[in-house]
């Protein structure tokens, strides 16, 4: 083991460096504290300090204090030499950072069983270090295989887009590398387009993958989709109601005590020609409905368990008209649920002022303005929870 003495008495200095030259260290020397930090820094093989109290310049109890608030880029144990044997003086080296003492006159039997225990704290410390590098290293490939799944996730989601006489915008925040929320539009025929925005429980890796699955089911649209049941007596298909849809999830992911995963949703289907939409929610935050005619921005109402809570349920729908115009707000409760930082929400009071501020602009600006306002509530660059909306505007 590598050994720096410090004393400042030559005999004793030169007494110490001889016998654990005899035990197989390599030793360096030093007359002082000051001389100490010097040869530490200039040597970081040194492990283990053996430091005289009383020293000129500066003394044993300040160079151990000095080692503790400097970073030396490893782990020093300080064993303390001195005459002091009170308890007042060993609380006092204890509490400066000395691992261990020697009394004056030195006995080398209790010397050598001091540096054996040194040794071995060594020994672990270094193991620890290895331990640590390895995972640093696992978790900077972690890290890199977040932001490879992050992107994926990105991805998958829908583009904004037109879609005959509706248009669809989005905001999408994950409160870490990957989200649990997702959602998506699709045409069903000439006249029907379905949308969705769902929430899986909780963050990371587990909320991300379960969003991933149900977006794909979610994108299947044609014979034996969600989005389509057969016919009774008959080798047609016609389309799932959004209720039947939404019980049909919950049939499918049942919650377990290995997997505690279910999720909130708002499905609908929009009638192009008419602008008639169905809706069902699942435990979701209700969407906000932007009358363009009349100014004036209001919930739309409906309930329902969230899905794989419990198994059997019926999912009841509402009915309601668009006018040309008019835009549905569907978002994450992670938006509403945003804090101050004090505890106060957003809440949904606040977002429907902030939409109904948006009535002259057009849906990127729209989704601009919320992003900002919840930005400004939060004044942190990560949410804790994810923060999504889906806009759609329907103006034939």
């Amino acid at each position: 083991m590598n050994i720096l003495i410090v004393e400042d008495a030559r005999d004793q200095r030169l007494m110490l460096s001889v016998i654990l030259k005899k035990k197989g260290h390599q030793v360096l020397e030093a007359e002082d504290g000051v001389q100490a930090l010097e040869v530490l820094k200039a040597h970081p093989e040194v492990r283990i300090v053996i430091s005289d109290w009383m020293m000129p310049e500066m003394d044993g109890i300040q160079l151990c204090q000095s080692i503790r608030e400097n970073d030396f880029g490893r782990y020093l144990y300080f064993i303390l030499l001195t005459g002091k044997t009170e308890s007042k003086a060993v609380v006092e080296g204890i509490n400066k950072g000395a691992d261990d003492f020697l009394s004056k006159p030195v006995n080398f039997d209790e010397l050598d069983a001091r540096l054996k225990a040194g040794i071995r704290i060594i020994e672990l410390e270094r193991a620890l270090e290895e331990k640590n590098k390895e995972l640093s290293g696992a978790i900077t490939t972690i890290e890199k295989d977040l932001e490879s799944a992050a992107k994926t996730q990105e991805g998958l989601l829908t583009q904004p887009a037109k879609i005959k006489d509706a248009a669809f915008d989005w905001f999408f925040k994950p409160s870490k590398h990957l989200g649990g929320d997702m959602f998506g539009y699709q045409a069903l025929d000439d006249e029907h387009i379905y949308f969705y925005q769902l929430d899986v429980a909780g963050h990371g890796i587990p909320s991300a993958l379960f969003s991933f699955t149900l977006n794909n089911i979610l994108s299947e649209t044609g014979n034996g989709s969600l989005h389509r049941r057969k016919i009774e007596g008959s080798s047609g298909y016609q389309l799932a109601t959004p209720g039947q849809v939404l019980a049909s999830l919950n049939d499918r992911f049942q919650t377990t005590a290995e997997n505690m995963l279910y999720f909130t949703i708002a499905y609908g289907i929009l009638n192009n020609k008419t602008g008639d939409v169905v809706l069902s929610q699942a435990g979701h935050p209700r969407p906000l409905w932007v009358k363009q005619a009349s100014r004036i921005v209001e919930p739309v109402e409906g309930n329902g368990v969230p899905i794989g809570m419990m198994p059997g349920l019926d999912y009841s729908s509402v009915t309601f008209q668009l006018s040309p115009g008019d835009r549905l707000f569907l978002y994450s409760d992670g938006l509403t649920e945003c804090d101050d930082g004090s505890g106060e929400q957003f809440g949904e009071d606040r977002l429907s002022n902030t939409l109904a501020e948006s009535f002259d602009e057009d849906i990127p600006e729209m989704i601009d303005r919320v992003g900002e306002k919840i930005k400004d509530w939060n004044q942190q660059d990560v949410f804790e929870d994810d923060v999504t909306y889906l806009v759609m505007e329907w103006k034939p």
